[in-house]
């Protein structure tokens, strides 16, 4: 048996932004063909969560209710996870403070997701509204996190021979 080797695997900022556009294209498609599949439903906010859960403690909201408001939300927060570790990975610059990277990928993200909403106003049916793209927000400020993570985190697999 041997010493185990470090094998490190750099992933050329190239292909993290091609990955991003991808991704960018692929949410795009789905949005677009879930129109006429999903329709635009009265979405929650924040307010609406609170008081929902506070109906729930109290009793007088069954889990079912619950789960069902949250459950857009969640989806929301989560289609946009992927997109915001991308981001933050592709904009990340050696001589820019980490708060302008995740200002950077906060804006272009805020961006997207706002024109993921009004695109959609030339669509036939709506699939998301301006509701979702908030939390949309919140899914790309926790990939944003992800992806600083994945930066100060060095990832190696280590091979035997």
């Amino acid at each position: 048996m041997g010493k185990a080797q470090i094998k490190v695997i750099r992933v050329p900022r190239a292909v993290t932004v091609l990955a991003l556009v991808v991704l960018t294209a692929a949410m795009a498609l789905l949005v677009f063909y879930l129109t006429g599949r999903a329709y635009l439903h009265e979405r929650t906010s924040l307010v609406d969560i609170i008081a929902i859960i506070r109906r729930y403690d109290v009793g007088s909201v069954p889990p079912t209710a619950l789960i069902a408001n949250f459950a857009p939300v969640l989806t929301n927060i989560l289609f946009f996870i992927p997109w915001g570790a991308l981001a933050f990975l592709a904009f990340d610059r050696a001589r820019w403070p980490r708060i302008v990277t995740y200002l950077v990928t906060l804006a272009v993200g805020a961006a997207f997701a706002s024109v993921l909403v009004a695109w959609q106003t030339q669509l036939p049916t709506r699939v998301t509204g301006w509701t979702d793209a908030a939390w949309n927000l919140v899914g790309v400020a926790i990939g944003a996190i992800g992806g600083h993570l994945r930066k100060r985190v060095q990832v190696r697999f280590a091979t035997t021979r």
